[in-house]
């Protein structure tokens, strides 16, 4: 990638910014006591716990992971934003007065209170390793590997080490005060760098209603439940499992309320990152639908989708504001992480476990130590990863939170409602759920229970983890003795416990009422969720493999399933049907499954590479005309033009990139290609798409039928 002086300058300027700046604010902090250190003096305004949330929360696995997804699968990944309105909630009304009025410190430490140590202790070693192994390493290694994209002069283990000390020396010199403080610079760099990708985007698709009208099916927001990877069944029920401990009972997130100046100032800062948390789809999920619209004959890995539009988008200067922005997102949540899990360390394991009677200066000393060993270890992690062929570091997070969840979450969520909860109960759900359940459910339960295996998806693994555990803890405690309501004081949720303390009450009515700001916040997500839900939902999204279909005798179909070709992971459900023909003239017929007859907007994903070929289309018998993007350079901007033809060129023109120069294309050998049949008169008797070979050989390959209720 050719960047000029200035991207290079402000890029780099950025880096020495953050650390001279956060350094400078711990530095002018006229306390230093492990409290100061692990907690910021508990002086955080809501505006920067607010910013922290956020910024801890989005790294590369969003700019990169999730505009892959939004790539693939559309505005349905905005429900893993748009469903924080409901574990926020929680967050505000149920668990952060808890929290602050106890003046909890780490969330092991909450485990502790409401059951017993072992908890704490079981609860706090899970919490490092899955931080420090599974995510730390992780974004380290995504880190780089995006630094490498823009810089090819930096290698994987020198972005490493170059994000890395970056993060380690303000977080380790700082703790949570540099922390944070750094934290919302860097919110206000990666939310304005990603935006002006989404704002240069929609200016090459001319607008988002030409999006909308181009790509109906990628404002599909609820997939059905059989779904492989986002079913609506699955987001629901992950709210309650990964959402509640995500949001709710994770060290990683909810430290930075745990700092703030008061509980007002912790709830609004929520209330913030949920606003933030609306309108972030638009930032992560829309440039993965402008990518597919303007550059589906130019991907073959959805991965690539936001570097490839940083590349060609952006003029000299913007291109380094955006790329400060990527790096923002990687420092920030580094920089959580690790002073999270040395936090956890300090408090839950060394003060407990090993000198009960440390000091202040010791803590502070022991926190900064293990700042630099689990940095250290971080950097291991993500070096070995990077010698791991084909690994995918957003899988990795997203389904070790998913699996690591559910148990805790069951703990935190019946404890806090219930009082009968007890800690051997605690326990029995915790040891059973990581060690018999998590295994069970993903390799017993799902994949070999014929009414459960449509549903094998890690969405909803968690859940039934969850269920199993929550029916465990509630068995066992039922049959053991519980705390007495005085141990039970402050950690019972009740109707009282949701309001804001009468001391503050009074400084915070009419404009900076919580509740006022919490109800506009909810129904923003809820507008935004339902009218996109409205737009998509004329449009239905058949898996090709999931439909009944027949070819000429002689000839072969079978499904080609996922991960057959190493460069290309653009086929959706299980994979493509793949048609080999014998002769021109041989056809493959699928059954469109049409609800009742009407006029319906037609298209069809097929997949393009040198072993396909030419073919036609009828539609009930009918020869139909197809039309089919190409995008060109017009000017400083991308332009689609429909081509019209009666037989689908394949292959034979030769490949999309073969065409274009130098840097214009970043793809495999295999590409999708979305083709359009137009509006045409269909109903349940007679819905019927054919694809017939123009020349054999030459494979057809398709991976789904898209129909769209023509408006009246």
């Amino acid at each position: 990638m050719n960047l000029g002086l200035l991207d290079i300058l402000i890029f780099f300027g950025y880096f020495l910014g953050v650390v001279t700046f956060a350094i400078t604010v711990a530095a002018r902090s006229k306390t230093r006591s492990a409290s100061d250190y692990f907690l910021a003096s508990k002086k955080l305004p809501w505006y920067v716990v607010g910013a922290s949330f956020i910024a801890s929360n989005i790294s590369t696995e969003h700019f990169i992971g999730m505009v892959g997804w939004g790539f693939l699968y559309g505005m349905a990944v905005s429900n893993w934003e748009w469903g924080n309105a409901i574990t926020l909630t929680a967050l505000i009304w149920i668990f952060l007065p808890f929290y602050m009025r106890g003046n909890v410190s780490t969330m092991p430490e909450f485990l502790e209170r409401r059951y017993n140590k072992p908890c704490r202790y079981i609860y706090a070693s899970v919490m490092i390793i899955g931080l420090v192994i599974a995510m730390l390493g992780g974004v380290l290694f995504a880190g780089a590997k995006a630094i490498n994209v823009f810089f090819p002069a930096i290698p994987l283990p020198a972005g490493v080490l170059l994000l890395a000390i970056t993060a380690g020396v303000y977080t380790i010199y700082g703790g949570l005060l540099s922390a944070v403080w750094a934290d919302f610079l860097q919110y206000c760099l990666l939310m304005i760098g990603g935006l002006v990708v989404t704002i240069f985007g929609l200016y090459h698709v001319g607008g988002l209603d030409n999006l909308i009208h181009g790509l109906p099916e990628k404002f599909i927001v609820f997939y059905p439940p059989t779904h492989e990877l986002i079913p609506w069944s699955g987001l629901l029920m992950g709210m309650f499992s990964v959402g509640i401990w995500y949001s709710c009972a994770n060290q990683f997130m909810v430290q930075r309320c745990l700092g703030a100046r008061s509980e007002w100032d912790a709830r609004m800062g929520v209330v913030m990152a949920g606003f933030t948390k609306a309108i972030l789809p638009f930032v992560v999920v829309v440039p993965g639908i402008i990518a597919f619209y303007l550059f589906q004959d130019r991907l073959s890995d959805g991965d690539q989708a936001w570097p490839f539009m940083v590349k060609q988008f952006l003029p000299v200067g913007f291109t380094g504001l955006v790329l400060a922005g990527l790096a923002s997102a990687i420092m920030s949540t580094l920089s959580a992480i690790t002073n999270s899990s040395s936090t956890i360390f300090t408090l839950d394991l060394y003060k407990e476990l090993v000198h009960p009677q440390a000091t202040d200066k010791e803590l502070h000393r022991v926190g900064r130590l293990s700042g630099a060993v689990i940095m250290l270890i971080g950097v291991g992690v993500a070096l070995l990863l990077s010698q791991l062929p084909g690994i995918t570091v957003f899988g990795i997070i997203q389904q070790t939170f998913f699996y690591m969840a559910a148990p805790i979450a069951a703990c935190f969520l019946i404890g806090v409602l219930w009082k009968r909860a007890t800690a051997p109960g605690a326990l029995a759900a915790i040891l059973l759920g990581f060690c018999v359940y998590t295994p069970l459910v993903r390799f017993i339960i799902f994949p070999k229970v014929a009414c459960l295996v449509p549903y094998d998806s890690f969405t909803h693994h968690t859940f039934m983890v969850l269920l199993l555990s929550g029916l465990t803890l509630i068995g066992v405690s039922l049959v053991t003795r519980r705390k007495t309501d005085e141990e039970l004081e402050g950690v019972i949720w009740s109707l009282k416990a949701m309001r804001i303390t009468a001391s503050e009450r009074e400084d915070h009515r009419g404009i900076r009422s919580l509740g006022f700001w919490w109800a506009l916040m909810f129904a923003l997500i809820a507008v935004a969720c339902t009218a996109t839900a409205l737009i998509g939902s004329r449009t239905r999204v058949i898996e090709a493999e999931d439909t009944a279909y027949a070819t000429t005798e002689g000839t072969l179909a079978e499904i080609q399933p996922r991960g057959t070709h190493a460069d290309f992971n653009l086929w959706t459900g299980t994979g493509q049907v793949l048609f080999t023909p014998n002769a021109s003239g041989d056809r493959i017929d699928f059954a469109i499954p049409v609800k009742e007859a009407g006029q319906y907007l037609v298209d069809f994903i097929i997949t393009r590479g040198p072993e396909y070929g030419p073919f036609q289309v009828e539609v009930n018998g009918r020869p139909i005309a197809i039309s089919y993007p190409e995008t060109s350079k017009e000017g400083d901007r991308y332009q689609v033009n429909y081509q019209i033809a009666d037989v689908y060129p394949g292959n034979s023109q030769g490949t999309p990139r073969s065409k274009q120069p130098e840097g214009e294309w970043i793809s495999g050998d295999h590409l999708v290609h979305r083709i359009r049949l137009g509006s045409l008169e269909l109903s349940p008797e007679s819905a019927r798409l054919t694809l017939i070979a123009a020349e054999a050989p030459g494979v057809i390959g398709i991976d789904q039928i898209i129909i769209t209720e023509a408006k009246p």
